[in-house]
């Protein structure tokens, strides 16, 4: 499967901190920037610091996995997704564990992962991995707004293709929406 690559425009901090801020408090001049906060990492030198390049993992990730708690235990699920300005889009049935977790407990994690490669060491326990990861923070809440359901579909739909597709009402209508407004996010890459 391949993936749209990125353009300049979904990479740049700007655009991560527009949808951070609510538009009404921008202009083109003055933006005041509300920060993310930021996981403290132990192993600084796998640390991914550059939101472009954490935006980039996202955009190369074809699977992003959604946890979730229903305050006893972890639930955690593979899902197609989209992402843009700081915002994560994934859909559902109406009805589910899913569903019914978000409801009750809509913090939420998310994970990605990209560029994933087993190091064979040749002596057992000394074998490694490579990769690049991120994991956001956010709280999850349901689209009901037909057009903003369809906005966001459309955004998980460039995901994973460079095609328009009109959507039919009626699936719109059969569809959950979810949207996750991330409020912090930490990268790592392990290159062995």
């Amino acid at each position: 499967m391949t993936h749209k690559k990125p353009t300049h425009e979904t990479l740049t901090q700007k655009t991560l901190t527009q949808k951070i801020m609510p538009k009404e408090t921008m202009t083109q001049k003055t933006m005041t920037q509300k920060t993310m906060t930021k996981e403290t990492m132990i192993r600084k030198e796998k640390e991914i610091t550059d939101t472009s390049d954490i935006e980039t993992v996202i955009a190369q990730t074809p699977v992003c996995r959604l946890g979730l708690s229903d305050g006893a235990a972890p639930y955690i699920v593979p899902l197609c997704f989209g992402y843009e300005d700081g915002t994560i889009y994934v859909h559902s049935a109406l009805k589910g564990k899913k569903i019914d977790l978000i409801q009750t407990h809509p913090d939420v994690c998310v994970e990605f992962d990209t560029d994933v490669e087993t190091i064979d060491s040749g002596r057992a326990c000394n074998w490694g991995m490579s990769y690049k990861s991120v994991i956001a923070f956010g709280r999850a809440s349901f689209l009901e707004n037909r057009d903003e359901k369809k906005r966001a579909l459309g955004i998980i739909i460039g995901h994973y293709s460079d095609k328009s597709f009109a959507l039919p009402d009626k699936a719109v209508d059969k569809t959950a929406v979810i949207k996750i407004e991330i409020s912090r996010m930490t990268g790592k890459q392990s290159r062995i």
